[in-house]
């Protein structure tokens, strides 16, 4: 056999043998694949450890500590990473198209009013633990323009203007994708913010 062909058949052997013997790579998490969505999305997040309340009940298996979703936030905060998903979809899918058609303007921050709490309901279909005490649930309070506008639901929820119709249709469209959306139409807890929630009930309180 040729000096040339004994070699190529030498460092075949050892190239498969090397294959071989290589450990397959372990599958993604769940948790860390939804972390990689939200980097690949642009978001700005830290992942923080889990989150448990065993006396309580409450807890976060994969939490993450958001700062910039579509929108910066009015303040960090601690959610589910697959709620952080839903709220950068509906930011992305209805807010932001909803701000152009009525101010022809988009909305560059989110203000809210919170997220994980270990706390039992106020309001809506169900009693016991609020959906804030998984971190799949927000409470939010308005919106800034980039020019500085700010539509504040405390305000601006009830009235013929165009920062009601913005609010009360963002909140119709949220409906489609959160289980649970309350507004000021639905009780007096809720007279200041829209609370969104990913629970097990479903309830669209407007």
């Amino acid at each position: 056999m040729p000096l040339r062909s004994l070699v190529v058949l030498v460092l075949g052997a050892v190239l498969l043998a090397g294959c071989s013997s290589r450990a397959p790579e372990a599958p993604l998490t769940e948790a860390a694949a939804c972390r990689m969505r939200l980097a690949a999305k642009q978001v700005v997040f830290q992942a923080v450890e889990p989150i448990g309340d065993a006396a309580n009940g409450c807890g976060i298996a994969n939490p993450v500590k958001v700062s910039i979703a579509d929108t910066a936030w009015s303040q960090p905060a601690v959610v589910d990473c697959a709620f952080a998903e839903a709220l950068v979809a509906f930011e992305e899918e209805v807010v932001q198209p909803a701000a152009r058609r009525y101010f022809g303007k988009a909305v560059s921050r989110l203000r809210h009013m919170g997220t994980y709490s270990c706390r039992n309901k106020t309001g809506g279909p169900r009693k016991g633990l609020s959906e804030h005490a998984f971190g799949r649930a927000m409470d939010v309070g308005g919106f800034e323009l980039i020019d500085g506008t700010v539509i504040d639901v405390k305000r601006d929820w009830a009235g013929a203007g165009a920062k009601s119709a913005f609010l009360q249709e963002v909140a119709r469209q949220a409906c489609r994708r959160f289980a649970v959306v309350l507004t000021p139409n639905h009780d007096s807890f809720h007279y200041d913010h829209l609370h969104l929630d990913a629970g097990r009930y479903r309830a669209c309180g407007i």
